[in-house]
């Protein structure tokens, strides 16, 4: 795994980001609650680079 952060637009959701043969891709995972545990949702495209990932799934950058 290369990061984690919270998604801009889903703060429920959480971006596990991934590198495979020079590809970035992520992992969005939702969050556990108390009743339910973590998530898996879906993968993401591949992308060139980690900054090309964060502009189509931006960070939530007011998150601590």
């Amino acid at each position: 795994m290369v990061e984690k952060y919270p998604l801009l637009n889903e703060r429920d959701k959480t971006m596990f980001v991934f590198a495979k043969n020079g590809q970035f891709y992520g992992h969005i995972v939702k969050n556990r609650t108390a009743k339910a545990p973590a998530k898996f949702v879906f993968e993401t495209e591949k992308y060139g680079s980690t900054a090309e990932l964060k502009a189509a799934y931006p960070e939530d950058s007011t998150s601590p």
